[in-house]
């Protein structure tokens, strides 16, 4: 009912007991109209604030909390900067990305004093979408380091990994037995599972042409992949149903591409394949069986029997290789997009495989790369 409803039965009631209204004009009932509009509106604000007090009383009361302090609102992440395809890297001056360095509240390239290992190069060095994920080889924690922002511990007790998925925000690694897969935008983990056949972190090398680090080979909010040392085994992790599939003879996997160990038929090293769904099988003689997929998945970088470094075109299978004389590259590393990071013994080298240029970075050893 209205306020025009309303008066009309005012003056109904006080005609029926005989009282005589003051006529008044419709400016007059638009005005009160308005008082009684303004008027309701203050009672319903009220109530509406009277029920908000208490239900947050009721709240304080049944939990306890401070519905202001920070312990009730939930992991607060600080939003990581967005890096573009740059090259990005660990020395003794810092963290590299770009021309920007950071500094790391520890060492994450640790060199081993003493026996059969003296000088190898420990630690693990991966990529996310806003920033790196790294390994303290001093006592097994794992780091999140957002880009301009403070690192954090997000995983104790670590024998592999981390890994990251560079175009996303998800981070794996194993504790003990156990894969943890981590969302570093959340600030929470994805899952936990159990795994018969973990990830442990190689020192020195994880087999010819692969660097220290980590032997995942995909991370993802969808998958994990990971070798389990050296050999050619993939084991592929699906997250939503947290089971786990092993492809054999697969040395590198991105979504449905995978790059297979295959028979020179010289009796000498194995070359590399290429399997594509839709596309013929390509095969490579001149390749090793030593190669790494790019972030994007349009490239995978790999080793030539001469020991040159070269990138393949995925989509055309065409090949390209490093223009400078190489006597023994590592490979491992990509960076973010296309870059990827050659390590020549004698120098660091960041190629960018769609535009096929190489730059010289001024890197100071020991460096890790990112071993996505």
């Amino acid at each position: 009912m209205n306020s025009i409803d309303n008066d009309l039965i005012e003056r109904l009631h006080a005609v029926a007991q005989g009282f005589e209204m003051p006529t008044s004009s419709p400016a007059d009932d638009v005005r009160r109209g308005r008082q009684r509009v303004r008027w309701h509106r203050g009672l319903l604000a009220g109530a509406a604030a009277a029920t908000v007090a208490v239900m947050v009383g009721i709240t304080v009361a049944v939990s306890g909390q401070n519905p202001a302090s920070p312990d009730s609102l939930g992991p607060i992440e600080e939003p990581g900067i967005v890096v573009g395809d740059v090259p990005v890297w660990y020395d003794a001056q810092g963290l590299h990305r770009g021309d920007v360095v950071e500094q790391t509240p520890v060492e994450i390239a640790q060199i081993t004093t003493g026996g059969p290992n003296d000088g190898d190069i420990r630690g693990a060095l991966a990529l996310v979408r806003s920033g790196a994920v790294y390994l303290d080889p001093a006592t097994g924690e794992v780091w999140f380091h957002p880009w301009g922002g403070n690192p954090r511990i997000v995983g104790h007790n670590t024998i592999g990994g981390p890994g990251g998925d560079p175009s996303g925000d998800t981070a794996a690694w194993f504790e003990g037995s156990e894969l943890v897969v981590y969302d570093t935008a959340a600030g929470r983990e994805i899952s936990r599972t159990s795994q018969s056949h973990p990830v442990v972190n190689c020192d020195s090398m994880c087999a010819e042409h692969y660097p220290s680090g980590s032997n995942f080979l995909q991370v993802s909010a969808e998958r994990v992949a990971w070798n389990a040392g050296p050999g050619t085994n993939a084991y592929i992790h699906d997250v939503r149903t947290r089971e786990t599939s092993v492809d054999n003879g697969v040395i590198d996997v991105h979504d449905d591409a995978s790059l297979l160990a295959g028979d020179s038929g010289t009796g000498g090293n194995q070359n590399l394949v290429l399997s594509v769904p839709g596309q013929a099988e390509a095969r490579f003689p001149e390749l090793e069986h030593r190669a790494r997929f790019s972030p994007s998945g349009r490239y995978a970088l790999a080793v030539a029997e001469n020991h040159d470094a070269a990138t393949i075109d995925i989509r055309t299978g065409e090949l390209w290789r490093v223009p400078r004389k190489i006597d023994y590259p590592w490979i491992a590393g990509w960076s973010y997009g296309d870059i990827a990071l050659v390590d020549t013994e004698d120098a660091l080298l960041a190629c960018n495989a769609a535009r096929r240029s190489c730059e010289l970075l001024s890197a100071e050893r020991p460096f890790l790369m990112p071993t996505n």
